[in-house]
């Protein structure tokens, strides 16, 4: 039966274990609460601020639809922004280093006069000019007692002395100068970090979320997490400010490439075609010639579609030879003039790809070295870009010089149809010509300059601000609730892990429970600590362990109610061990029986270890000199019991060297037979059953037997040992007593003991942890 009740699980008696202790979790709980509230209030807010900003794409830019009609205006952007890209730059090292550098973020001044350190961002009194850029780790300068004009300073902890604003301080770490910016006020203490700029940019490259606001939009969502919110929104929308900044020099840097390149090819095709002009105007004038065409304008007519063709060609083959030359004599890092070649779709494709491949490694070259992989290989594609344009140049230069010869093939026709044409219309057509090629030259490049000057200055931002940064009060950081509930979970689950593993090391024997889970015999009551265990119970007692004895004694008669009233009846006290308190139950139930009415005998038969003069005055003779000594009646021995009526105490005498034969004596019966003519109830204190065989010896004497199991002194493992003694029936209607216990942990049973009587006053603390 045992074993079905140890697979058991009591819902309710597992809850009580708990219950039982609600004081230490009221006190753990707020002891939690108390230090989550000091947390809460001596840790740092942390703030997060956060900007939108929009990539813009510009393909679909309003400024390029307006100027559409420029059709050969390649220069203002084909390519859309890649949004994985534009994070990578929010995010570069290079950009945050600037941010923080142009707001001089490197340098921070706290104030240190109270417990919490307080960022005086934008608030300082003092102004520090540091003059060492290269350090190594943060420098910390510490400004002691702070009067109108002086103050003691230290650096790294290093003690540098009393010195005056505005005068240089030297340190192992550099020097610099402390200046008063205004009013010191109440500010007695002062902290100043100067963080290394490198290692700085890389802890707010560290704390910088950007990440896009979703998968198919162009919005990026910008945001820092810092203790000072002003700081904070200051830096993102300085970051979003240099980041449009660095996008248009970008821009403005191939438009201005291409502007020079354009430039310096008008210098020079003006100046050959004022060489031709001035050429025309001298053959007039040797030739006395006015307007030539009106007298071949027959012929002219004819030739005007011919002409056109060959002033394109030639255009084109200028404008191609000029690109060749540019590309061989320029530089390798040299932008490449796009958007002059309208015809040759390939060619310009080469150019943009080689300009954007330009522009990446530029900006590469400012964190990588010429050995860096990605270096190499960029520059590795720009020379490949370069060789193909060159042979797509070529090709195209190839195609042109062929139509220029069919087109000679064509002019000599035309020379021999015009054989009639006077010699100097002639010699002038040629010059004229030449004076076109030129003038047409010079026109198509003004107008790619203009173009580009109207791309530099229509220059858009990158990104538009959506919204701004703005510093907010509402901290991230500490969270109250989630802290509080936290504390509030762990002040509830520490008492509860420490109580469980308290009880799962913990084998003693502590309640009713453990016993009645772990045996089938009966149980008769506990009886709770008395706080007077060398006295016996008397008839006006009220406490605990009084009424517990009474509750036993009740229990008593239902064992016996087989014996009638008549009747001697002899009741056994045994126990596992010594120091459980059998004596102490034996002596305090003898006298509830005889506070009853009854005639009571209190017998010590526990003849090695006897106990019972710590509670009542006994004979120093008994049982062991009666059983060796005949000469005296038994009635001698026993004397009555001081302050009580009808109860009587007997002995067990002298300690003799053999207990058990005096026990296995004959005269133990007499001694039972004429007793019990003589007493109602008979109360036998007899030895503990682990030990010696005292007590099997004369069990056989026994109505019934109280084993008496003393609360946090014997393992559960111990009642292995009355529960045999019960299975073989060793001992007479035994039943289980449990001693000592405490009755404020009884799991709902502790108010049943002592009704009426006067509780003690405890302290307030002993109270609230439940302490004796």
């Amino acid at each position: 039966m045992t074993e079905d009740k140890d697979n058991v699980i009591n819902l309710k008696e597992e809850l009580f274990k708990y219950l039982a202790h609600w004081r230490w979790f009221v006190l753990s709980v707020f002891v939690s609460l108390i230090l989550a509230f000091l947390y809460i209030k001596f840790t740092p807010k942390s703030y997060s601020i956060a900007t939108k900003i929009l990539i813009k794409d510009e393909k679909s830019n309003d400024l390029a639809n307006q100027l559409s009609a420029f059709s050969e205006m390649s220069m203002l952007g084909n390519s859309k922004n890649n949004i994985e890209n534009e994070v990578e730059i929010l995010k570069s090292r290079t950009l945050i280093y600037n941010t923080l550098d142009s707001l001089n973020l490197n340098i921070q001044y706290l104030d240190t006069s109270e417990v919490i350190e307080k960022d005086l961002y934008k608030k300082s009194p003092v102004q520090v000019i540091w003059n060492n850029e290269q350090l190594a780790k943060t420098v910390t300068i510490e400004l002691h007692n702070i009067t109108a004009n002086a103050f003691d300073v230290s650096v790294n902890d290093t003690k540098i002395g009393n010195t005056t604003f505005g005068k240089r301080i030297t340190s192992e770490f550099g020097s610099f100068i402390v200046n008063k910016t205004a009013a010191i006020n109440k500010i007695s203490e002062l902290k100043i970090n100067i963080f290394p700029k490198l290692q700085h940019a890389e802890s707010y490259r560290n704390i910088l979320s950007v990440s896009p606001a979703s998968k198919t939009s162009s919005v990026i969502d910008v945001s820092i997490i810092d203790k000072t919110p002003e700081k904070a929104a200051d830096f993102l929308n300085t970051l979003v400010y240099n980041y449009n900044l660095g996008g248009i020099k970008d821009k403005r840097f191939i438009s201005e490439s291409t502007s020079d390149f354009i430039s310096d090819r008008l210098t020079l095709i003006a100046t050959e075609l004022g060489d031709v002009e001035s050429q025309v105007e001298g053959y007039k004038n040797a030739n006395s010639l006015s307007d030539i065409e009106t007298e071949v304008k027959l012929y002219l007519d004819n030739l005007s579609t011919f002409e056109k063709s060959v002033l394109e060609n030639e255009t084109k083959i200028n404008i191609v030879n000029s690109l060749i030359t540019h590309i061989s004599k320029a530089k390798p890092d040299d932008l490449v003039p796009g958007g002059l070649l309208t015809e040759d779709a390939g060619s310009e494709s080469y150019i943009q790809e080689i300009n954007q491949l330009i522009l990446e490694k530029q900006k590469m070259s400012v964190s990588a070295t010429p050995e860096n992989t990605n270096y190499i290989r960029l520059e590795d594609q720009i020379r490949s870009l370069k060789s193909n344009l060159l042979a797509s140049l070529r090709r195209n230069l190839s195609s042109l010089q062929i139509v220029k010869t069919d087109y000679k093939r064509q002019e000599n026709e035309m020379q021999s149809k015009l054989s009639q044409v006077p010699r100097q219309e002639r010699e002038f057509r040629i010059i004229d010509r030449q004076q076109k090629v030129k003038e047409a030259l010079y026109l198509f490049l003004l107008q790619k300059r203009e173009e580009t000057n109207i791309t530099l200055a229509a220059t858009d931002l990158n990104a538009k601000v959506i919204d701004k940064a703005i510093a907010t009060d509402k901290p991230v950081a500490p969270k109250t609730m989630i802290i509080l509930l936290a504390a509030l979970v762990l002040g509830a689950i520490i008492p509860f892990i420490v109580i469980y593993i308290t009880n799962l090391l913990d084998t003693k024997i502590k309640n009713r429970f453990d016993i009645t889970d772990n045996s089938n015999i009966p149980f008769l009551g506990d009886i709770p600590t008395s706080e007077s265990t060398g006295e016996l119970m008397e008839i006006g007692s009220r406490s605990s362990a009084a009424e517990a004895i009474r509750i036993v004694r009740t229990n008593l008669d239902f064992i016996l109610s087989d014996k009638s009233d008549e009747e001697c009846k002899v009741i056994f006290l045994t126990s596992t061990i010594s120091g459980e308190g059998k004596t102490f139950v034996s002596a305090n139930l003898a006298a509830t029986f005889s506070l009853s009415g009854k005639k009571v005998l209190l017998i010590g038969f526990d003849l090695r270890n006897p106990k019972l003069y710590e509670y009542v005055k006994v004979n120093p003779l008994g049982v062991s000199n009666y059983v060796t000594n005949s000469s005296k009646p038994l009635n001698d021995y026993i004397i009555p019991v001081e302050g009580y009526t009808n109860f009587d105490v007997l002995s067990s005498g002298s300690i003799p060297p053999n207990p058990t034969e005096i026990l296995m004596s004959k005269k133990i019966k007499e001694v039972f037979d004429t007793l019990k003519t003589q007493y109602d109830y008979i109360i036998v204190d007899t030895a503990p059953v682990s030990l010696v065989t005292d007590t099997l010896l004369i069990s056989k004497y026994a109505d019934a037997t109280i084993y008496v199991v003393r609360a946090n002194k014997i393992d559960k493992e111990m009642l292995r040992i009355p529960n045999e003694l019960y299975k073989d029936k060793k001992l007479n209607k035994l039943s289980l007593v449990l001693n000592d216990s405490d009755v404020t942990k009884g799991y709902g049973y502790g108010y049943g003991y002592g009704y009426g009587a006067k509780v003690e006053k405890k302290p307030f603390w002993k109270e609230l942890l439940g302490l004796k």
